[in-house]
């Protein structure tokens, strides 16, 4: 559906819109189901229990694999996350150690400032 074309709003017979939910359990894997809006989350009053797949079954083989998948793509999104809080981490120990240097430089200059001034000031004590 384009972004310009209405959405269609199919009712239940109890008189409930339907809506599409996507199952991510184990035994049904991103397979769509039409189910009474608000059934998962609140107590529908008058709800008739309709549930009807969209999508047909899933193989056997797709659901042994799949798990292991999302796992893995879990386990990645997370790392990618930890690896992101490490970077932070390391970008802001490499500001500080940038204004140690700068501080360094600074504090060196000072102190040559101060020397010439010192030997000058020596020199005219002679």
């Amino acid at each position: 559906m384009g972004s310009n074309e209405p959405e269609i709003v199919r009712i239940c017979k109890c008189g409930q819109d339907l809506v599409v939910r996507t199952s991510w359990t184990n035994s049904n894997h991103g397979c769509r189901s039409e189910v009474v809006r608000g059934m998962w989350y609140v107590v529908v009053e008058n709800y008739c229990g309709v549930f009807e797949w969209i999508d047909p079954p899933m193989c056997r083989r797709s659901k042994d694999v799949i798990p292991g998948l999302l796992k893995r793509l879990n386990n990645q999104e997370k790392q990618v996350k930890e690896y992101g809080q490490k970077l932070r981490v390391l970008e802001a120990r490499e500001d500080d150690i940038v204004l140690y240097r700068l501080c360094g430089i600074v504090a060196c200059v000072i102190i040559l400032v101060l020397l010439i001034l010192y030997s000058r000031a020596m020199i005219v004590c002679v």
